[in-house]
C-alpha cells in the first residue's frame, strides 16, 4: 500500500537479516585477522552469520513477495534488457531488486555461505592450532584445502560486496533512487515502483511468526552441526 506516495516492498526479515549480516561480516573480518582471544568471537560470528543464511535460503521459498527468489531470480534477458535500459537511460519500475541486483544478491548469498561452511572444517595452526568445529571430521588434506580456501573466499566476498555497494551508490548518483534507505525504512517511493497514473503492484508481506520459527530451526541445525 502507497503511505505519502511511498510503498512498502521490504518486510523486516529481510531488512534485519541484510543489516545484521553486514555487522557480523565486518566482525567476522577483523577478529579472524586479531586472531588469538578473538577467534572465539570469530567462530560466533561465524555461527549466526550461517543461521541468518539458512533463514534467508528459507525465506527466499515461502517469505514476503520481495523477499521471494522466484520473484527476482532473472534469467540472462532480463539482465541485458536491464543494462541495456540503463545504459540508453530509459526508466525501469523496480518493486524489488532489480534483475541484475538479483544475481548480486544470489552471489553474495551463496558465496558467504561457502565461506562460513569452510570455516567449519578450517585449521590454522599459525594461531595455536585453532580448528573450527568440523576439522577433525575430515582428512588432514581437506582441511587444509579449505583452510586456503577460507583464506582466499574472504577476497572473493570484498570484492562483490564492493560492488554491490558501488552499484547502490551508482543509482542513487544517476538514478536518484536510495537503495540504501529503502533497506532500512523498507519503502520506495511509488514513482519508482509504477508507472505515473498506475497502482502500486500488489505484494504479500509473510507473517513474523513465521520468520521467528524459521530461524529458530535455522539456529537449531547450526548448533546440533557444530556442538
Amino acid at each position: 500500500m502507497a503511505d505519502d506516495k511511498k510503498v512498502r516492498v521490504w518486510d523486516l526479515p529481510v531488512r534485519l537479516f541484510h543489516w545484521t549480516l553486514v555487522v557480523l561480516l565486518v566482525v567476522s573480518y577483523f577478529t579472524g585477522k586479531a586472531g588469538g582471544g578473538w577467534m572465539k568471537f570469530h567462530f560466533w560470528s561465524g555461527y549466526t552469520i550461517l543461521t541468518l543464511l539458512l533463514f534467508r535460503i528459507a525465506w527466499g521459498f515461502v517469505g514476503s513477495t520481495t523477499a521471494r527468489f522466484s520473484h527476482f531470480v532473472k534469467g540472462p534477458g532480463a539482465w541485458f534488457d536491464y543494462l541495456k535500459s540503463f545504459v540508453i537511460g530509459r526508466k525501469t519500475y523496480d518493486v524489488g531488486h532489480n534483475p541484475v541486483g538479483g544475481i548480486m544478491v544470489v552471489a553474495l548469498i551463496f558465496a558467504v555461505l561457502a565461506q562460513a561452511v569452510a570455516g567449519l572444517f578450517s585449521a590454522d595452526t599459525d594461531m595455536g592450532t585453532v580448528n573450527g568445529p568440523l576439522a577433525n571430521t575430515i582428512p588432514d588434506k581437506w582441511v587444509d584445502r579449505l583452510t586456503a580456501f577460507h583464506e582466499f573466499w574472504v577476497n572473493v566476498i570484498i570484492a562483490l560486496a564492493a560492488l554491490h555497494i558501488l552499484a547502490a551508490i551508482t543509482y542513487l548518483v544517476l538514478k536518484r533512487q536510495n537503495l540504501i534507505g529503502a533497506m532500512f525504512t523498507g519503502r520506495k517511493p511509488l514513482e519508482h515502483v509504477a508507472e505515473a497514473g498506475k497502482p502500486a503492484p500488489t505484494l504479500t508481506f509473510a507473517p513474523g511468526g513465521l520468520a521467528i520459527s524459521l530461524l529458530i530451526a535455522a539456529a537449531a541445525i547450526v548448533y546440533f552441526c557444530v556442538r
